[in-house]
């Protein structure tokens, strides 16, 4: 008679193999965080994570996580701390406003209210999307600003789908506080990987079918042109 502790033993491997794999992960990032003096190994570190992830997640999980980021981490050193400080520079200028926003009144509380709101969502935005694009995409320094406030737009399932998986994983987390160690940063950068990742594949198929409907078209176009003139003759 078949049995399956054959299946369940293998599953129970693989669910212990990712579990250490994140656990490594997240104690690297805290590693190379204090390498870089905190200050300036954060945001590297961060790309860094993201880089493994993006890896997992495009289907090479055999690959060499140690070498694969710290490969990462020397490579990106400086651009991703330009984006870090830029994110830091913000965040900055949003909390100077909150404190503005305490000693305003009438219209121009109201004003500043909604213009506050707005700011703090798009930056919201940057901070799940930025290092996720900077690890998917070759673009310029600022595209990664714009692009990471347009996915969201662009894909709006996939920002729901983005808050409820971290909004489960900071609840578990909050339950479990041993856990953020060696998990917190890991898990939180794996979930929001690997919505930012359908994100992208799903820009790509938009992309990709409007190009297929226009060159179809612009086809069309062409072989009604030329049936036109080939039975239409000229005087």
């Amino acid at each position: 008679m078949n049995n399956n502790y054959g299946f369940i033993s293998t599953r129970f491997y693989r669910i212990m193999e990712w579990i250490w794999r994140l656990a490594y992960l997240n104690i690297l990032w805290i590693f190379f965080t204090l390498i870089g003096l905190g200050v300036f190994g954060v945001f590297p570190a961060t790309a860094s994570i993201y880089a493994v992830n993006r890896k997992w997640l495009l289907g090479d999980s055999e690959i060499p996580i140690f070498k694969v980021f710290w490969t990462s981490f020397k490579e990106n050193f400086f651009k991703a701390n330009m984006l870090g400080i830029t994110l830091v520079v913000i965040g900055y200028v949003l909390y100077f406003n909150v404190n503005y926003l305490s000693v305003s009144s009438g219209m121009e509380h109201t004003l500043l209210s909604g213009f506050f709101y707005i700011t703090v969502v798009c930056y919201f935005f940057l901070l799940c999307y930025l290092f996720p694009i900077f690890v998917h995409f070759e673009l310029t320094f600022f595209r990664y600003f714009m692009v990471a406030i347009i996915i969201p737009f662009t894909t709006p399932f996939t920002l729901i789908s983005t808050l409820v998986s971290l909004a489960i994983a900071l609840y578990m987390l909050y339950l479990f506080p041993g856990l953020i160690p060696f998990f917190a940063v890991s898990v939180l950068s794996w979930l929001i990987m690997w919505n930012s990742t359908h994100a992208f594949r799903r820009i790509e198929n938009k992309k990709r079918r409007i190009n297929n409907n226009e060159e179809s078209f612009l086809s069309k176009i062409r072989v009604m042109t030329k049936k036109f003139f080939s039975t239409h003759q000229t005087r």
